[in-house]
């Protein structure tokens, strides 16, 4: 069963720094940015339905591509 909050791991796109960031699988938002916790460079997150997995999944890019 998929929880109202999930959290999940990522590397940052612009300094690879290891991050954490949650998601709120009930609302429809799917795309969100938060600013690197390191290096503070704007970070856009995606969430991604695999479909196959009860794993929230995620998709990061740097703001601006």
């Amino acid at each position: 069963m998929t929880q109202p909050i999930e959290f999940v791991n990522y590397p940052c796109p612009w300094c690879g720094a290891p991050g954490e960031t949650s998601i709120d699988m009930v609302s429809g938002d799917r795309e969100w940015v938060e600013d690197c916790g390191v290096c503070c460079a704007p970070i856009v997150f995606r969430r991604v339905d695999s479909g196959e997995s009860e794993e929230p999944e995620i998709a990061v890019w740097r703001e601006g591509e």
